[in-house]
């Protein structure tokens, strides 16, 4: 029993550093592109800032911009699991909104990313590429909802709810100030579900969704 914990114990460790080791040098990709510019940033000089090698850094990621774009790829891992986890009873736009609601919050608190939405202001170069990031994580989303209704991966249905729930997302990131809670961003969130939910109905003035920058 104690040679069983501690290989759990050193298996949460290794996870633990592999963690850290992304997250290091996810951070350290989106400083060094704000600092100098895309175009100008090395794999080298992203390891040398996070204190790793080459080699440990292409065993993260492929390319640079891989680095960059992280936590799209990781949210989309997170999306299926917690929405395979909403109960079976749950509306399919529901657990959708359950499930970006409970993944949000720890993706605005993770380091570095506050930089990345400034990065992607200041770049503008980067958006098409990060609309390809989030073409892996629409496609992840419509096969899970598809899973979860019975229907086929192809239908229109799992497409339009997943397209939906991403771009509510978006637009609640961009509707949010970034220096403001996160509770913000939910109440942002929920308004804008909601008024999906409701058909779109016709805007007013008082309406958080609509009245946001």
């Amino acid at each position: 029993m104690a040679a069983q914990s501690a290989g759990a114990d050193a298996r949460g460790l290794r996870e633990r550093k592999k963690l850290e080791t992304r997250s290091a040098l996810r951070a350290a990709a989106v400083r060094m592109y704000l600092e100098r510019g895309p175009a100008a940033v090395t794999v080298q000089d992203i390891c040398e800032a996070a204190g790793v090698s080459q080699r440990t850094f292409f065993n993260y990621f492929e390319t640079k911009d891989d680095a960059v774009f992280d936590w799209d790829r990781r949210l989309a891992g997170q999306l299926v699991e917690l929405l395979t986890a909403r109960p079976a009873s749950e509306p399919p736009l529901e657990a959708v909104h359950r499930a970006l609601r409970t993944a949000l919050p720890a993706l605005v608190a993770d380091p570095g990313w506050r930089d990345r939405r400034r990065l992607l202001g200041a770049c503008p170069e980067l958006v098409p590429k990060l609309l390809h990031s989030n073409s892996h994580l629409a496609e992840a989303l419509a096969e899970a909802v598809a899973e979860r209704t019975g229907l086929p991966p192809d239908a229109l249905y799992p497409r339009l709810l997943a397209g939906a729930g991403l771009t509510v997302l978006r637009s609640s990131i961009r509707a949010w100030d970034p220096e403001s809670p996160a509770e913000d961003l939910l109440a942002v969130l929920d308004s804008c579900f909601a008024s999906l939910a409701a058909g779109l109905p016709n805007p007013q003035s008082d309406d958080p969704v609509h009245s946001a920058r």
